[in-house]
């Protein structure tokens, strides 16, 4: 889930001005890089694996909306094995493009592995809606739907060929586009479950609603500005941790075997 920023640096005004990094600074980098996507990589796959593992323990009122998060985090697993780990892949090959021939072109698999990841966080934040209906009892409604039609519209314009997902560094046009209606999505549904899980004193959900706007926080600013200010890509840090942390509370709230003290649950 880090955002490659040294394609991105070639777009600046001051590219041609900036002295390189030391040898020695760009490895320190780039084998931090390795280890902190490694380490994000076996730590999700780990929790997702906890959850599948730990889901005969899941309370039967709970086991609904525990189901839908574990797919949406299984959903974020599979995408970022892709994203993140063509970029690890490149990373250690020193090959900053990570290309191969498909069918006689030159294709990128840092692009195919980010359009992989679109995908599949499209889908993580579909699922964490259903979660939170289903979670408070919510029926669709006006401005659910439209959450929905933004996953709709985000699916289209990942599809567009002017994303060039074949290319390691995608359009940053095109950047915002497709990630505008994730915003929508993912911002609206953190104010639903911030909003319902305050209300009904779910902590779980609470701190997954935290997670999810501290999310949306640093990777803004990656969305529009990291194209001509690079050093914002290590926003991405940040981010994926957010992310970790939202595993941990699902884990923890729904599928960890020791559920002492567990939250209010509704009338349960």
């Amino acid at each position: 889930m880090i955002v490659d920023t040294s394609s991105a640096t070639a777009h600046t005004p001051s590219a041609t001005t900036t002295e390189p990094a030391p040898p020695t600074a760009a490895t320190a980098r780039r084998w931090f890089e390795i280890a902190f996507d490694s380490t994000y990589l076996v730590t999700i796959w780990t929790l997702v694996i906890a959850m599948t593992r730990q889901r005969g323990r899941v309370r039967q009122s709970d086991r609904r909306t525990a189901g839908l998060l574990r797919r949406a985090f299984l959903m974020l697993a599979i995408g970022d094995t892709a994203h993140v780990g063509f970029r690890v892949l490149a990373l250690t090959r020193g090959d900053d493009r990570a290309t191969v021939t498909w069918l006689g072109r030159r294709t990128s698999l840092l692009g195919i592995g980010e359009m992989a990841s679109s995908i599949t966080m499209t889908f993580f934040y579909v699922l964490t809606l259903d979660a939170w209906r289903v979670r408070f009892g919510k029926a669709w409604t006006r401005f659910t739907k439209l959450l929905l039609g933004a996953g709709a519209v985000r699916v289209v314009a990942l599809a567009a060929p002017q994303n060039e997902w074949d290319q390691p560094t995608p359009p940053q046009k095109w950047s915002v586009y497709r990630n505008v209606p994730l915003l929508v999505l993912g911002l609206g549904q953190a104010f639903l479950i911030k909003r319902d899980a305050r209300r009904t004193g779910d902590r779980t959900l609470a701190r997954v609603g935290d997670a999810m706007l501290a999310s949306f926080t640093f990777y803004t600013p990656v969305i529009l500005f990291a194209r001509r200010v690079p050093a914002l890509g290590a926003l991405m840090i940040p981010k994926t941790i957010a992310y970790v942390a939202m595993a941990i509370q699902v884990y923890r709230g729904f599928y960890r075997p020791a559920r002492v003290g567990h939250d209010k649950q509704h009338g349960d």
